[in-house]
């Protein structure tokens, strides 16, 4: 089954920003379920959900902080459960940057470092298989920005390093993953503006029209201004 992504947002707060708007808060996350029931009645059931929120500084950087939860839980014949649990915790670095003169169509790159776990748990006894380590993946992305700060991304895979140690043991297991152009994921992301100007009803190209304003205002101030006429002091007279 393909992995779905969703969106987990909030809307309807404050006035919206467009993408690559510098000091604006983004957040994204994704979501992915699938379920298998086979011939024997076994059921098997995965799940996992990666929100994060960051803060773009500039039109091309952005720094945050995300999480992920999963689980993976398989139900006998019997109505037996075992659960795998899954979780992880860091930082992101985000780098964007619109394709030539577009404000539509833009590509970013983000660097993932998390601390991340897990255990198992069966029909109420203690957790055990215990384990944790550090994760860290490279993955390039496009994305389209379809106004009022939201935008689909669609990534196909890229570059993960992992370590993992289970309690107990003496030696840890590291994974490294290329999975680049193996899988398609699509995902939704929103920038909320938070800084001094706010512009409500914010679409596509209104940056570059904004620019174009400013520009015109710059070169009005620069040029010289007429000098008024000085009244005769004899007519005054």
């Amino acid at each position: 089954m393909k992995k779905l992504i969703l969106a987990l947002l909030t809307a309807g707060t404050i006035a919206t920003a467009n993408a690559q708007e510098p000091h604006s808060i983004l957040l994204y996350g994704d979501l992915s379920f699938t379920t298998t029931r086979q011939a024997n009645l076994i059921k098997t059931t995965n799940w996992d959900a990666s929100p994060g929120v960051g803060y773009q500084f500039n039109h091309n950087w952005t720094l945050g902080m995300a999480i992920m939860w999963g689980q993976s839980a398989v139900k006998d014949s019997a109505g037996h459960r075992t659960t795998i649990n899954s979780y992880g915790v860091g930082p992101f670095a985000r780098y964007s940057h619109y394709i030539g003169k577009s404000e539509t169509f833009f590509w970013y790159s983000q660097l993932d470092f998390q601390y991340r776990g897990g255990y198992t748990t069966h029909e109420g006894d203690p957790a055990y298989n215990k384990h944790s380590g550090v994760y860290v993946g490279l993955y390039p992305a496009l994305g389209i920005n379809v106004g009022r700060g939201l935008c689909l991304n669609f990534s196909i895979g890229g570059l993960s390093y992992g370590t993992d140690k289970y309690d107990g043991a003496t030696y840890s297991t590291n994974t490294f993953t290329f999975n680049f152009g193996q899988q398609v994921n699509v995902g939704i992301s929103k920038n909320f503006n938070c800084g001094h100007k706010m512009h409500s009803h914010h679409e596509p190209g209104d940056e570059v029209h904004r620019r174009k304003a400013d520009k015109m205002e710059d070169e009005d101030d620069a040029a010289p201004k007429p000098r008024k006429k000085e009244r005769n002091r004899d007519d005054d007279e």
